[in-house]
């Protein structure tokens, strides 16, 4: 009986674990640079450089930047005004994607221009950055050297108004579309059978540990 409910408490944190997620606002963009079209510059270095006449708007709980890379460095990144530091945070090493996504301390109000610095460090490999090209005034500028080729394109992120749960409904419809049998049944069938592999694989596990 105990292995039964070890298995009981182990799936019941899980399901807690869930809930709790849900009932989080996914993060939306509230402000955004450019589209990233053209990589502006690539190193294997580790580097650092600043970006300015950006807007902070209040509520940013993250900063996405357009820092490409196969395994990505720990990114760190400041937001200032002036001369001092509003907010700041950094990404650990190991993200693989078009973007990093660096959390941040969130401001009660909007604050315009800021400079938005980012450093590099534990470098895995190349990492490029994305964005426009700019007159020269407009572009990065790295922290040693002239200014780089264009601007980046710099994602500020808070979270929205509505949890995940209240998006099931419009989810459920979305994984209907385009397929041969269209509607929200879809989203219930994957549901079921998760509940069956789930159930089949607690069932075996009970039954090779008795």
């Amino acid at each position: 009986m105990r292995i039964e409910r070890v298995l009981a408490g182990g799936l019941a944190l899980i399901a807690i674990a869930v809930v709790v997620t849900l009932a989080h606002s996914p993060l939306v963009v509230v402000r955004r640079g450019p589209p990233p079209e053209l990589p502006l510059v690539s190193t294997t270095q580790a580097a650092a450089a600043c970006q300015s006449g950006e807007a902070l708007p209040h509520g940013t709980t993250a900063i996405r930047l357009s820092l490409t890379a196969a395994l990505g460095p720990r990114v760190a990144v400041r937001v200032l005004s002036g001369a001092r530091v509003v907010t700041r945070g950094t990404a650990p090493a190991g993200w693989s994607d078009a973007s990093v996504t660096v959390p941040v301390q969130p401001l009660p109000r909007t604050l315009a221009p800021v400079k938005v610095c980012f450093a590099t460090s534990y470098m895995n490999g190349k990492i490029s950055m994305r964005g426009v090209h700019t007159a020269p005034a407009e572009a990065v500028r790295s922290h040693e050297g002239p200014p780089l080729p264009g601007r980046m394109d710099i994602e500020y992120l808070r979270p929205g108004g509505s949890s995940w749960w209240s998006q099931v409904g419009a989810i459920a419809r979305r994984l209907g579309l385009g397929r041969a049998a269209s509607g929200t049944g879809n989203a219930l069938l994957v549901l079921a059978l998760l509940a069956a592999l789930v159930s089949l694989s607690s069932w075996l596990v009970v039954r090779e540990l008795r």
